[in-house]
């Protein structure tokens, strides 16, 4: 039997972009509250969760980061998707979550687009 370690999260905010990062298992419906708060709360404009460090997630994970990019878009503000473990991505890919997530492959790809949209912004 495999056993994941319980969800963590740090998180950094720099530029105007808030990134955290979550490490563990993403398998609760109220996993991200504390991550939802601090994106809540916070003053920057784009959200970044890097799931790099998740190595599980469930139906009730995929559910509260729904409700996370809820919060977050509600709050008016981007939310990207990046560093996805392969077997997350399978569970993403069979969810279609690329259709309703702004999934990119890395925090430097998420960074990249972030400042291209600044640079159309001001055009």
């Amino acid at each position: 039997m495999t056993t994941y370690s319980p969800l963590s999260f740090t998180q950094t905010f720099r530029d105007g972009m808030l990134i955290v990062e979550l490490k563990g298992a993403m398998d609760s419906a109220l996993c991200l509250d504390g991550a939802l708060d601090a994106a809540d709360e916070s003053p920057a404009k784009h959200v970044i969760v890097v799931l790099k460090g998740v190595d599980y997630i469930n139906s009730a994970g995929f559910s509260a980061l729904i409700r996370f990019s809820d919060v977050v878009t509600e709050g008016e503000k981007t939310l990207y998707v990046v560093g996805l473990e392969e077997k997350v991505h399978v569970v993403f890919h069979s969810l279609g979550a690329h259709s309703v997530l702004n999934i990119l492959p890395t925090l430097n790809d998420a960074l990249a687009r972030i400042a291209e949209e600044g640079k159309q912004g001001h055009k």
